[in-house]
């Protein structure tokens, strides 16, 4: 759904409060309940131990909020692509307790689908209307100030609810799908690694620290601290965000003014540098195309440029092997927020075979699977673009649901 976008109401279609569909909860958690969650945008209400390794709450949980499966939770923490905050429901586990800093709510049942409130609020629709009741100038650490009678007195357009009902189901089967086909990606990337592996395990080859594998003079180093405001005739930079696939997309990059880019001069990436994640996604590499030379890096981000003595490619590889992941993985455990210093990035062990024939094989098998792995995400691609439509389509009542066709 299009951020502002007015879809008034359809034929048959009511507008509410969100008060009047749903109850707000604040039942404490006085029988102990360890399972800690909080929101994640992508993958919705999640267990911290279970995402995170790691458990950043307090140990004394009992002014917790207590929640049970298909509960809903709004986290008023406003961030690149969700400037409103996110509302998910607990979908995951049977209960689990989250912050007295989020806004808990149950859909009561009154002319309201669950599924279809939670599509409703995932499709982005609400932003306008949650900032506009959002106190401007009293944001702190990152939170809107949002009220609570504020937040259950937004209006929500709702159809009947039979409609409603197929609604969901039919943005659900399009989840489905796309989870589906991410979790071919995923096997077939695990498959890859594991032949991979098995292959370095029958060459020579030594572990060396990263910051011996990069050219000279090229230092491992991160970007801009402080991008400033997006300017249109900027220069574009890399954000940990930018890396959510295999390949960056040009034209989704935010631009920097060419003063504050050109004090990060040292930082800006040519084709066939690494980049590496070093904030949030701590690990993340991806390689620089020719249609990024040139860009520039944020304070989440680090450059590698690889060494010459290397096979082209080689290096991208070694940082996506099973032995440097498990090594961000080490770094950040047990830490309260996910972040790698250039020290321990410029440490890290990396399997380099010791022939460049074998390293060059290597190379050819990591680019096969690079290419199996752009099919599959460009039917992810065409999945998502399809629920997008979807969403736009059914959320504001162009497309009317016949909800006699399926008895």
């Amino acid at each position: 759904m299009r951020e502002g976008q007015d879809i008034g109401t359809r034929d048959g279609w009511v507008r509410r409060s969100l008060g009047d569909i749903a109850s707000r909860i604040t039942v404490r958690n006085l029988s102990d309940n360890r399972n800690v969650l909080t929101i994640s945008a992508k993958h919705g209400l999640v267990s911290q131990q279970e995402f995170f390794n790691r458990q950043v709450a307090s140990s004394d949980l009992s002014q917790y909020y207590r929640l049970e499966r298909g509960d809903f939770a709004y986290n008023k923490s406003y961030s690149a692509g969700y400037p409103a905050g996110v509302v998910r429901r607990l979908e995951r586990y049977e209960a689990g307790v989250v912050s007295p800093l989020y806004i808990c709510f149950r859909v009561n049942g009154e002319g309201a689908d669950p599924g279809f409130i939670s599509h409703y609020f995932e499709s982005g629709i609400m932003n306008d209307s949650i900032l506009r009741i959002a106190k401007e100038g009293a944001r702190n650490h990152g939170l809107l100030n949002v009220k609570v009678d504020d937040f259950f007195s937004l209006e929500i357009n709702l159809p009947e609810p039979e409609e409603q009902r197929c609604i969901a189901e039919a943005l659900d089967a399009v989840d489905r799908s796309i989870l589906d086909a991410e979790m071919v990606e995923l096997k077939q990337r695990q498959a890859t690694s594991d032949l991979v592996s098995v292959a370095l395990s029958r060459m020579r080859h030594d572990y060396v620290q990263l910051r011996d594998c990069v050219r000279p003079g090229i230092p491992i180093g991160y970007g801009i601290v402080q991008a400033g405001p997006h300017v249109e005739d900027g220069v574009p930079y890399i954000r940990t965000g930018d890396m959510s696939g295999d390949i960056i997309d040009p034209d989704s990059l935010l631009k920097t003014s060419p003063e504050i880019s050109q004090s990060y001069a040292r930082t800006r990436v040519v084709a066939g540098d690494l980049v590496v994640t070093i904030r949030a996604t701590v690990g993340k590499v991806m390689m620089v195309t020719p249609e990024l030379d040139g860009v520039n890096l944020t304070r989440g981000t680090a450059r590698v440029a690889p060494s010459d003595a290397l096979a082209p490619g080689y290096l991208l590889w070694a940082l996506r092997s099973k032995r440097a992941q498990e090594q961000f993985a080490a770094a950040v455990k047990g830490t309260t927020f996910s972040e790698i210093t250039l020290d321990q990035l410029r440490d890290l062990t990396v399997p380099i075979a010791r022939e460049r024939t074998d390293q060059e094989m290597l190379v050819r098998l990591m680019d096969a699977s690079t290419r199996r792995s752009a099919v599959e995400q460009a039917v992810i691609s065409k999945l998502r673009s399809l629920k997008r439509s979807l969403v736009d389509d059914l959320l504001a009542g162009r497309v009317r649901v016949d909800v006699g066709a399926g008895r």
